[in-house]
């Protein structure tokens, strides 16, 4: 790798590390472009060099964070084979993703706080809906046994998971990822028991 090319890696390091240190502390509106380069010590010009705005600054770490997410769902389900139960592949599935989420944790807790950027919660949903959805239609044998249309089923499983994980942040990460996990799991044993 050129010096150059690593240079510039780093640079747009910083300047997403300062951003987010600054939406710690303040609301996504009312950040400038100012406040990112005295916090990063660059000048404006670099900052417009790696980036449109803030908007588009925002736009690069979401995106990279639900491809690091999504890479992971990718990578669980393409070590099953068809064969395996339902139940396992959602259990591993599960712990995978808590873990995962617990990785990106400060980044998840800005942005699903009040001073990310509005509507964060609903894009995360639709990457994570979207992930699901691909890798479950790799899945005929599941299709076949689906009794409800896959959207309400993508829409059931996507709030429930994303629920617990705001009421995980909420409750300051009190837990572990396979507490979570075996919570999550303890959740859809008790709905498919049917015991109200």
């Amino acid at each position: 790798m050129s010096i150059y090319i690593e240079k510039n890696r780093k640079t747009k390091e910083l300047i997403q590390k300062s951003f987010l240190q600054i939406l710690e502390n303040k609301r996504f509106e009312s950040i400038t472009i100012g406040d990112i380069t005295k916090i990063a010590q660059i000048n404006r010009g670099t900052f417009y060099l790696h980036f449109i705005d803030k908007f588009d600054l925002l736009d690069q770490i979401e995106q990279q964070l639900f491809t690091e997410i999504g890479n992971h769902i990718d990578e669980l389900q393409s070590r099953y084979s068809f064969t395996h139960a339902f139940e396992k592949e959602q259990e591993h599935l599960a712990n995978t993703l808590f873990s995962v989420i617990e990785l990106h944790s400060p980044i998840l807790q800005i942005f699903l706080s009040d001073h990310g950027r509005a509507g964060f919660h609903i894009r995360f949903r639709d990457a994570f809906s979207e992930k699901v959805r691909i890798n479950l239609e790799k899945n005929e044998g599941f299709n076949a046994k689906l009794k409800v249309p896959l959207e309400y089923f993508l829409s059931f499983i996507t709030s429930a998971f994303l629920g617990l994980i705001e009421q995980w942040f909420q409750n300051g990460l009190d837990k572990t990822s396979q507490e979570m996990t075996s919570l999550y799991i303890d959740i859809i044993s008790f709905i498919k028991r049917d015991k109200w």
